[in-house]
């Protein structure tokens, strides 16, 4: 079963019960879009919105739990890291006829000064390496001021370095959209610091000041600390699958 097993669930039982995704969107208080992209396996959705969605398909007492999903979605094979995105390419230049260091330099200030007449419109979004190293950038659109609700300086796309969020449907290489988030949101996929790497994690709130970091690889395995010692960068939003 593949990472959007949850998606996969929620499609059969509304197709099931004759239901439209606007139908589906309107009953639980989701846009349309958002029910589409869950069903795609494109956006990451919380244990709540699960629960919500498959209790207005009267799917919730049918033995299908978010976890259940996950723990069958981690009974796949191992994945293989997936290579990194590949950087931009030169639509004008062909391995018989290379551009020069002065062409390439005029083809990239070209696109620069395109990008800036829609700067209204897209935007280049960095993707960041568990260093936190920019490795290429992907074009977002930019809707009423915001990419995906946040600030479209400060958005970024984190690669996932390897599957240990694979029974949650987020595998080695696939890219997460990020919006800035200090504060640690319950449920939600986040990116964490500790020390100088970025780690992904899906997070659990608890008393007293502690916070749950939970991972899922062949097995769900959790570690509990202070909020005080992890520095939360952002909420992942979005689920880019890599190819």
């Amino acid at each position: 079963m593949s990472g959007s097993r949850m998606g996969a669930i929620i499609m059969e039982a509304r197709l099931k019960k004759g239901m439209t995704e606007k139908a589906l969107a309107k009953k639980v208080g989701l846009a349309e879009s958002v029910i589409k992209q869950i069903e795609a396996g494109t956006r990451i959705v919380s244990d709540d919105q699960s629960q919500r969605i498959l209790k207005a398909l009267g799917a919730a007492g049918e033995g299908v739990t978010p976890m259940s999903a996950e723990i069958e979605a981690a009974n796949e094979g191992p994945v293989q890291l997936r290579p990194k995105p590949r950087p931009y390419i030169i639509a004008a230049e062909t391995p018989e006829k290379p551009l020069s260091e002065p062409e390439k330099q005029a083809v990239v200030e070209g696109a620069n000064s395109w990008l800036d007449a829609l700067g209204g419109v897209l935007k280049r979004v960095p993707i960041l390496g568990e260093d936190g190293v920019v490795i290429d950038h992907r074009t977002e659109p930019v809707v009423s001021g915001k990419i995906e609700g946040g600030h479209p300086d400060k958005v970024t796309f984190f690669r996932v370095p390897d599957g240990k969020l694979s029974g949650f449907g987020i595998r080695a290489g696939d890219l997460l959209l990020t919006v800035p988030q200090p504060t640690p949101i319950d449920d939600a996929i986040m990116i964490v610091r500790r020390g100088e790497l970025r780690q992904a994690r899906k997070v659990k709130k608890l008393p007293g000041g502690m916070v749950m970091l939970q991972t899922f690889d062949r097995e769900f395995a959790a570690e509990t600390v202070s909020i005080k010692e992890v520095l939360f960068a952002g909420r992942c939003v979005r689920l880019e699958r890599m190819l």
